[in-house]
This record gives structure tokens, C-alpha cells and sequence, in this order.
């Protein structure tokens, strides 16, 4: 009799304990929604070239894949017109983009339109408020063309930079800044990774950001690199938002290989809150000299 007392009390315990541990994962992997926006006024990457067979582009469909095993429901759009509509379902954004996001183009249709002044001014306040945010190569090329109190614009400020060339694609090393906080970099233990990309050199840095990859430039070929070694990807808070801009993803040979996927998928999921990593400046400790 006892000891069915003692067992009954285990059963009792441990269905207790399953869940717990049930509802804690389904609360860790709660569902959440991104909006990956690709218009571009000016040059258009190949992983954002609309197909209308497939009613996405090559990156689109990767992320999407690569969001849906996360529980992220990835919902991939050129119309700017869609920030004037409810965005405070989204829990993040994500930008592939050239050009002025507000400026209209002589290639707009009725899939690819820009945001109007309304809708760039939602977005913005949207980050702030505390949606995430992750630039991907080319959208540090994009502008506003809406200055803040300094003169300068809102848009470059937020992303925390501006796209001022590029040589040609080739190898270069990365290294990862200490400690080593995003899940795909932990996986390399040289800190440092050498890829074959089209590297973009940025100005106009915002020096208050967090590095995580310092492009090292020695050796590479391009004027714009003569230089000291520079930002490449690198964290942020605007406001209570969490902002993120990576170098990686020029062409469709990037988004076509899995492995390269969490090299932007681990900010997403940062940006949304899934785990966190330290945002305080470090640029002139370990990019000295690169704002200059």
C-alpha cells in the first residue's frame, strides 16, 4: 500500500514536471511573423528579382523554408504599400533592398511599389517600439531621403550605415569579435571564417553599434578597401528595437546553400527575441579607425 502511495506520488510529480517543460517549449518556440520586404529603386540583386511563376524570389524561398522550421511565418512582399496597412502583427522586419524606399521608380507595377512617407514613418516607429530589424547585403544601400535633427538620414542612421562601393567578388576573411555570441560562429572554432562574396564597404557607420564580424581587408583587390579593417555585420539597439545588418548575400549561390542560411537567420531570430547578445559599442575597440 505504501509503497503505491510512493509511485502514485512520482506519476503525480512527473506529470507535473512534462508540463512544465511542454508549455516552457511551446512558449520558447512561439510562433512568430516577419516581414521580409525586397523592392529595390536601383540595381536588383538576383535573390530578390521577383519570379512571377513562383510569386517570390530565390531568397525569399530559402528564408521562408529556413523561418518555418524556426515557428516564423515569413511573409515576403515588394509593395511599400503594405506599412500603411497593420504592421504591429509583425514581430520583425527584414530589408533586401537598393535605393530609395520612399523615392518611386519608372519599374514600380503592381507588385513592386515603394513605401509612402506614412508608411515610413509606421516602420520606423515600429522599431522603435521594440520590432526587430535585419538588413541583408544591399539594404545598406537604401535612404530615405528624411533627415533627422543632425542632418542626417533616418534610414542610415537606424541600419547604422551606408554603402559606399564594392570590388569585385572574391575571398576574404571575416573575423568574429569576442566573446562569440551568434549560434552559427560558436560552430567555428578559428573565430574567423573565409568566404567568397561581394564584400560592401560602408560609411557613415554609426559608431554606437555592436560588431560581430570585422571584415579584414589586407590584400584585397578594390580601391574602396584600402582602408583599415571595417564592420561587415554588426548588432544594435534603435530605441527599444533590435537592429541588425549583415554584408552576406549578394548573389543566389548564397541562399542556395543550407549552411549559409544562419548567417542570416541567427539575426532574425535575434531580432524577434529569441535569445540575446551583448549590444554595447565595441566599434573602437576592434574596428579602430574605420568610421574615419
Amino acid at each position: 500500500m505504501k509503497y503505491r502511495y510512493i509511485i502514485t506520488g512520482l506519476l503525480a510529480a512527473m506529470t507535473v514536471m512534462l508540463s512544465f517543460l511542454a508549455v516552457s517549449q511551446a512558449e520558447e518556440a512561439k510562433k512568430a511573423k516577419v516581414l521580409y520586404f525586397n523592392r529595390s529603386q536601383g540595381h536588383t540583386h538576383g535573390p530578390v528579382q521577383w519570379r512571377a511563376a513562383e510569386n517570390s524570389t530565390v531568397s525569399g524561398e530559402a528564408l521562408k523554408k529556413y523561418c518555418a522550421d524556426k515557428n516564423i511565418e515569413l511573409t515576403e512582399t515588394q509593395d511599400g504599400r503594405v506599412f500603411d496597412g497593420d504592421i504591429s502583427q509583425y514581430d520583425g522586419f527584414v530589408l533586401y533592398a537598393t535605393g530609395n524606399v520612399i523615392g518611386k521608380s519608372d519599374r514600380d507595377n503592381d507588385i513592386c511599389q515603394p513605401l509612402s512617407k506614412e508608411g515610413f514613418t509606421k516602420f520606423m516607429e515600429a522599431i522603435r517600439g521594440g520590432k526587430g530589424f535585419v538588413g541583408i547585403h544591399g539594404a545598406s544601400d537604401s535612404y530615405s531621403g528624411v533627415m533627422d535633427e543632425d542632418g542626417k538620414d533616418v534610414f542610415t542612421r537606424m541600419i547604422g550605415g551606408r554603402f559606399c562601393g564594392h570590388g569585385p567578388m572574391q575571398n576574404a576573411t571575416v573575423t568574429f569579435t569576442d566573446p562569440v555570441q551568434f549560434p552559427w560562429m560558436k560552430k567555428i572554432e578559428e573565430k574567423k571564417s573565409v568566404d567568397f562574396e561581394e564584400w560592401y564597404a560602408n560609411n557613415k557607420l554609426n559608431t554606437d553599434m555592436h560588431v560581430v564580424m570585422v571584415l579584414q581587408t589586407e590584400g584585397m583587390e578594390g580601391g574602396c578597401y584600402n582602408r583599415v579593417p571595417y564592420p561587415a555585420a554588426w548588432v544594435r539597439m534603435e530605441g527599444a528595437g533590435r537592429v541588425a545588418y549583415t554584408t552576406y548575400g549578394h548573389d543566389n549561390a548564397f541562399f542556395a546553400k543550407e549552411e549559409n542560411l544562419p548567417k542570416v537567420g541567427d539575426l532574425i531570430e535575434w531580432s524577434i527575441g529569441r535569445f540575446d547578445v551583448d549590444t554595447t559599442t565595441n566599434f573602437d575597440a576592434v574596428t579602430p579607425g574605420a568610421d574615419k
